[in-house]
């Protein structure tokens, strides 16, 4: 293997694999044939960044569609890789993921440092957008936490660094900006202000219209759904829909598209919260049961210990 520079044509061609599966263009079979062809090439090749690019395709991908120790197992050797090719700036990109999946596993100690590392090392480099992606992504494991008032100081501190990006990363940028909102839009409700989380829910879905990508669009539907059931006398703006079910359901259908079964099951769980609240006790039950066997299975093990908390609150 060699140390050499990742070829752009190789770079773009991962991208555009991640980007059509991303949209819902292209089935998670087909992208993941086209990247084990990919990196058969960079095998041959011996091109060692080029296998790092594989690597961290494989586990962004697996990231998102929740199986999160094949995710690490991906991002770790593409870590490797990259050190080896001498990418600081990638290895960094690395080091946010593997926070990002340890946080979605429960691992909020590992998270933690992952993110914090990334963050001081990014300060180093003048890497404002890793800057901002690593407090975005400790903002919202501190909510995971319950750490309210902390995780609203980390996460308005990315939206004032995400001000000083370049215009030409308004694409990415959109997408991580409907975290954020929903991220605060959850704070908000944890404090009842209602009418402060709406407002965030709908920056959400604003920037997930933008984005047009199924994840963001799920995000956003499911914070409209949280929102709404949370509302007493619900908002009269004329052209959004005040039953939280359309939400949930659009949330669900988005998570679907992806395989992101994990995400399916957060939103399974928050839709049979809001279900109980509204005495529908029956179909409650019967989306946490859903939720609960994919957590399960998938080894979140905190969101596992949520569902079960909701289950002895609710029943």
């Amino acid at each position: 293997m060699t140390g050499q520079e990742s070829i752009p044509d190789f770079n773009e061609q991962c991208a555009l694999i991640l980007r059509r599966w991303q949209a819902g263009e292209l089935p998670f079979r087909d992208a993941a044939s086209y990247l084990e062809a990919l990196g058969q090439q960079a095998i041959q090749e011996q091109n060692t960044a080029n296998q790092a690019r594989i690597e961290f395709s494989w586990g962004y991908m697996q990231g998102y569609r929740s199986n999160l120790n094949e995710s690490i197992k991906h991002f770790e050797r593409a870590r490797e890789l990259y050190e080896i090719a001498k990418d600081d700036r990638r290895v960094l990109s690395c080091d946010l993921n593997l926070g990002e999946s340890h946080r979605r596993k429960g691992d909020f100690t590992r998270a933690r440092e992952l993110f914090r590392a990334a963050y001081e090392r990014s300060m180093q480099l003048g890497e404002i957008r890793t800057q901002t992606i690593a407090r975005a992504n400790e903002g919202q494991m501190l909510l995971s936490m319950g750490q309210m008032n902390s995780a609203r100081m980390i996460l308005q501190e990315a939206l004032q660094l995400a001000e000083r990006w370049e215009p030409q990363h308004r694409q990415s940028l959109v997408g991580l900006l409907c975290e954020i909102y929903h991220a605060l839009a959850v704070i908000y409700l944890n404090e009842n202000n209602v009418e402060a989380a709406w407002e965030e829910a709908k920056q959400a879905l604003g920037a997930a219209q933008e984005f047009n990508q199924p994840l963001e669009i799920g995000y956003a539907n499911r914070t409209l759904g949280e929102v709404l059931t949370a509302y007493q006398n619900a908002p009269l703006d004329s052209d959004v829909s005040t039953n939280p079910d359309d939400y949930f359901k659009a949330s669900i259908e988005a998570f679907r598209s992806l395989d992101a079964e994990g995400e399916v099951a957060r939103t399974l769980h928050v839709f049979a919260r809001s279900l109980a609240k509204r005495g529908k006790r029956v179909p409650a039950a019967r989306q946490l049961q859903q939720a609960t066997l994919i957590f399960a299975k998938l080894g979140m093990v905190d969101d596992a210990a949520k569902a079960a908390e909701s289950q002895s609150e609710i029943f």
